[in-house]
């Protein structure tokens, strides 16, 4: 027997879930930077092999436009070089076409049909590519065709940088929410099939871009705290996703995702498994899901190998967490959404 073989048969071994009595319990992550940034870079051809391993069938596999222009900054990230006409589009192009090449070597498959998330639901690995932040756009919709095209199936509106589609939880309010463009983009990923996330907007963003949404959108990664973030708090507490607009996505049939900052709830996997059932009782199984943000996390993050998702799944499991809810959460709630938008595709 092969040394990879006998070590994939030796984790799906250790791995109780992919063998129980209770059958396959399928894996999504909706928010992944794995190999894509400064971390696992040399595993990226491995990935198909880790996502098989684990039984992890579907990764947002994002890239970050706005990357090279962020850094530290006073009280958490933020912006720190000049951003000419541009240079967003050029950044995600070479990011985007680093994936592609990646996806190439490591046997994984990119998602573009409703088909395509069935399929990932029985086992074989895929990716939803994905952009964290619209501002690759730069106010316009012109190259928006190019990037369903090129497999973008998740657009996040707003990241780090201010931009010309909405304001974002780390920067001092300037548009009240969206701004038009920003609204028309809403309708605009509508119409294409592809996902709206609302990760890093605001409150006001989030209720604009309810009002405009056809189809269930989703907040793909932090964590949930009695009172909305303001844009000034320290560190991770401006990321915090107050319970008032969890719940307003929720009701609109999206979903939200725990990111594995473990400042944020409790250390360990452990503490990751506790935080999601917490998340199940303020919103409901239904709305609730994994968004990782392996390898964009700084020091503190409890998720740092694709295999950790199933260690969560066996921790929830191990706390007497059903296995209709552990389904949900573990891959229905974000394929769900995802299948939604590329079904409300009408151009």
């Amino acid at each position: 027997m092969k040394r990879r073989s006998f070590l994939a048969g030796s984790l799906v071994a250790a791995l109780p879930s992919l063998n129980s009595a209770q059958g396959f319990i399928p894996i999504a992550d909706a928010h992944n930077h794995f190999g894509l940034l400064r971390r696992n870079t040399e595993s990226v051809p491995l990935l198909g092999q880790l996502m098989k391993d684990s039984g992890v069938c579907l990764i947002s596999w994002a890239v970050v436009p706005d990357g090279p222009f962020i850094g530290i900054v006073s009280g958490g990230l933020g912006q720190v070089r000049t951003v000419n006409r541009g240079d967003l589009r050029a950044s995600f192009d070479r990011q985007l076409g680093a994936a592609l090449r990646g996806l190439r070597v490591n046997g994984v498959k990119v998602i573009k049909s409703v088909e395509d998330v069935e399929q990932a639901a029985t086992g074989t690995p895929y990716v939803c590519l994905t952009s964290e932040g619209a501002d690759f756009l730069e106010g316009t919709l012109d190259s928006l065709g190019k990037a369903y095209d090129d497999g973008i199936r998740h657009v996040q509106l707003v990241h780090y940088i201010k931009n010309a589609v909405g304001d974002l939880q780390t920067e001092r309010p300037d548009h009240g929410g969206l701004t038009a463009f920003g609204k028309e983009l809403v309708g605009a990923l509508n119409q294409k099939g592809i996902l709206v996330d609302l990760a890093h907007s605001t409150t006001a963003a989030i209720d604009h871009a309810l009002a405009v949404s056809k189809v269930p959108i989703i907040w793909s990664h932090s964590y949930i705290a009695d009172a909305p973030s303001n844009w000034n708090a320290a560190g991770y507490r401006s990321r915090a996703l107050g319970l008032k607009d969890a719940k307003k996505i929720a009701d609109s049939g999206g979903a939200v995702g725990l990111w594995s900052l473990g400042p944020s709830f409790g250390r360990g996997i452990d503490g990751y498994a506790a935080e999601i059932m917490r998340m199940i009782n303020l919103i409901g199984a239904d709305h609730v899901m994994f968004g990782s943000d392996q390898d964009g996390l700084p020091e503190g993050a409890v998720i740092n190998q694709v295999s950790d998702l199933r260690k969560v799944v066996e921790a929830l499991s191990k706390s007497g967490v059903g296995e209709k809810v552990i389904r949900a959460v573990a891959f229905e709630n974000y394929a769900r959404c995802l299948k939604a938008a590329m079904q409300g595709r009408s151009v």
